[in-house]
């Protein structure tokens, strides 16, 4: 009789390692979606007090641009361009170092807000993105109502009485 051969024992973890490795890749794309997620809630966030800071600048602009006009007819701007170079004096003026884009779009097309004589009375965001305040904001210059999308916000001076 002859000796049998003993077959060498094959290791059968081969399909349990490819499991592990898809489980592990299923955690890794979950842990990666939430920092994702997280990130662009910070970029909202940051981009809204951006809004915020940008839009409460305008509004000081739109009123010192009111307040300085030398004749008992105040007038606001026709363009937005006057608040960066305003043209009715010897001196320019300037009410704002530079003409802001709008942090939600990252140009300069803001909505017009205009009087009856066609004056820019405010400035508004053009973008329909929901807003993280949901409560009134009280800025330096601008009185904002509850809102749910940042075009809601419309940056006007408060006047004095």
């Amino acid at each position: 009789m002859r000796p049998r051969l003993q077959r060498p024992l094959r290791a059968s973890t081969g399909g349990f390692a490819l499991l592990y490795a898809l489980m592990v890749l299923a955690v890794l794309a979950g842990a990666g979606a939430v920092v994702a997620q997280r990130w662009a809630e910070q970029v909202g966030r940051a981009r809204e007090q951006q809004l915020l800071r940008v839009g409460d600048a305008m509004a000081k602009a739109l009123a010192d641009y009111r307040a300085s006009t030398p004749s008992l007819d105040r007038r606001f701007p026709a363009r937005l361009e006057d608040l960066v170079l305003d043209p009715r004096f010897g001196n320019p003026r300037h009410h704002l170092r530079q003409l802001y884009p709008d942090p939600m779009t990252g140009q300069t097309d803001w909505q017009l807000v205009r009087d009856a004589q066609g004056g820019i009375v405010g400035v508004r965001s053009r973008a329909d993105r929901p807003t993280w305040r949901r409560t009134p904001q009280r800025l330096d210059f601008v009185d904002l109502p509850a809102a749910t999308q940042v075009s809601q916000w419309m940056f006007t001076p408060r006047m004095p009485p």
